[in-house]
């Protein structure tokens, strides 16, 4: 019975596997196609020595990706992952609201019960963001770009506001397991701010999974020296 259920369960891995490698390729080639149907309908091209002297910018973002890739699969799971990485917006919607399903409902993350609640949360996020979006559409078709000018001086506060939450409820579940990582992370962000620095976001998110991996590894290593002792 075990055999067949971890059958079952390895069936519907990769069933998710499957669906949503077929769907991120096809997401992949329409957006990819707008650029060049833009292009071959307005007669232009890239500027090419512009796109190649920014290779830096590029490779940051390939970095923040694969990074993203890594770091979020534990939290979203398999389904919650292709549907996140499909749908967009997921540090500031998509992962707290599966955060905040597992926490509302009490389920562990590594389960097949995590992976449904976190692939329904991240479904009716990305409906609810498609509904909002739409609402938002209506009012912006009618003032045009005065509602912008109006909103333009709350704008720099929104993603602080919900990275900010995010962090409260990390930090206050996972407080031993974070509160090292974000220290050092305050100090090395103060440092490069005094020296007139800008590290950017890739490199801050490098940093601050190396350290989160260094001192995890360091605090499992002393749980399970205590616990054998």
């Amino acid at each position: 019975m075990k055999l067949a259920k971890n059958k079952k369960n390895d069936s519907y891995t990769e069933s998710l596997h499957r669906t949503g490698r077929i769907f991120s390729l096809i997401c992949l080639l329409l957006i990819g196609t707008v650029p060049v149907i833009y292009c071959l309908s307005a007669g232009v091209s890239p500027d090419w020595g512009l796109v190649v002297s920014s290779w830096s910018f590029i490779l940051s973002y390939l970095a923040i990706g694969l990074i993203e890739a890594i770091s979020y699969a534990p939290l979203l799971g398999v389904g919650g992952q292709y549907l996140a990485f499909i749908t967009g917006n997921i540090s500031n919607l998509k992962l707290p609201c599966a955060l905040n399903a597992h926490n509302i409902l009490k389920t562990p993350r590594d389960t097949e019960e995590g992976e449904i609640v976190a692939t329904i949360a991240i479904s009716v996020s990305s409906i609810v963001t498609t509904l909002i979006i739409i609402l938002g559409l209506i009012p912006l078709a009618i003032f045009g770009g005065d509602i912008v000018k109006v909103l333009e001086p709350v704008t720099p506060y929104v993603i602080p506001a919900i990275f900010g939450g995010l962090g409260v409820v990390l930090l206050s579940k996972y407080f031993k397991q974070t509160i090292i990582p974000l220290g050092i992370l305050l100090v090395v962000c103060l440092v490069t701010f005094l020296m007139g620095m800008d590290l950017g976001q890739s490199t801050m998110l490098t940093v601050g999974m190396i350290v989160s991996l260094i001192t995890g590894f360091i605090m499992y290593g002393i749980q399970k020296k205590k616990a054998t002792k």
